[in-house]
């Protein structure tokens, strides 16, 4: 086996508001271009990884170093530290095969800051402060209420867009929509460009988000099917260690999908990971598509990386 290598720019994530992210350097060392994923798993006693990775397989030629960006989000979870393992494996084998080359990333949530005391209430310079404000709203108001013609910014990117706006002494507001067009590019804007409106008012901008994969029915499908429509949906799918099969034999059995980390109907980014469990079933044992064991029981398909 070649080596696919991986290094982190570091081992320790302090997360503020819940959040943080590093990145990881994968390196294709086995001499001829390979499918890379690179995966996250729960570490230690964890149950959850908290860990998102966009695009995780990706071909990698010879030699050649890829950088991905590893998000971490533990806004749910408690004070403390979570470790989470890095994997990076060539897609065509078992992670399992490359835990040696693992990494482990201790995400450290800390405790909530400690609100300073409150000092006594400094009367003078409210009333100070209030005179001022009143001049400076006065003029506020009167440079808010004169009209002005809101400036035409389809088609440019967001932050040029609200920057524009900004300078024309209006507000923005954004809202997404999945679109082909370049991320962040606007793709409309209320009120459109050229109107006269009140100085201030607020411009809502519709922008561009790249457009997000469904994924199909897994569960109760045969494997064949399974492949069919996740390459339709453009996601990737990766047969736990625990299956009993990789594809159906002879006319009487065939190897069926009976749990998936995923839901179907979910969107998810384009060729997200889905790992899925199956089984070698006699042609006449039904499965019930709505039974996903892989939810009923994460731990069956969880990769045993240990072993």
């Amino acid at each position: 086996m070649g080596t696919i290598t991986m290094t982190l720019s570091s081992p320790t994530v302090t997360l503020k508001d819940g959040k943080g992210s590093l990145t990881a350097s994968v390196t294709n060392g086995t001499g001829a271009s390979a499918r890379v994923v690179l995966g996250a798993f729960p570490g230690g006693s964890a149950a959850e990884t908290y860990t998102d990775i966009p695009d995780p397989l990706r071909t990698l030629a010879a030699g050649a170093t890829e950088q991905y960006l590893v998000t971490f989000d533990t806004t749910k979870a408690a004070p403390g530290s979570y470790p989470v393992k890095l994997i990076a494996y060539s897609a065509d084998d078992a992670p399992e095969n490359y835990a040696d080359q693992s990494r482990v990333v201790t995400l450290e949530v800390p405790p909530p800051a400690t609100p300073a005391p409150t000092p006594g209430f400094p009367w003078l310079w409210v009333i100070i402060g209030g005179v001022v404000l009143l001049a400076v709203v006065g003029g506020v108001l009167w440079f808010m209420f004169k009209d002005a013609s809101v400036p035409p910014v389809v088609g440019k990117p967001q932050a040029e867009a609200v920057q524009i706006l900004k300078d024309a002494g209006f507000g923005t507001a954004v809202t997404e929509k999945e679109s082909a067009e370049a991320a962040g590019t606007v793709l409309a804007q209320e009120p459109d460009g050229g109107r006269t409106v009140g100085r201030g008012s607020t411009v809502t901008l519709e922008v561009a988000v790249p457009v997000k994969s469904t994924v199909p029915v897994l569960v109760g499908t045969t494997i064949e099917t399974a492949k069919s429509r996740a390459a339709s949906a453009k996601i990737q799918l990766d047969v736990s260690q625990g299956s009993g099969c990789t594809s159906s034999q002879g006319l009487l059995s065939r190897c069926v999908v009976l749990g998936a980390t995923r839901d179907a109907g979910e969107k998810v980014p384009p060729n997200t990971l889905v790992l899925v469990k199956t089984e070698l079933r006699d042609i006449s044992s039904p499965v019930d598509p709505k039974v996903n064991v892989c939810k009923i029981q994460p731990q069956l398909c969880e990769f045993k990386l240990n072993q």
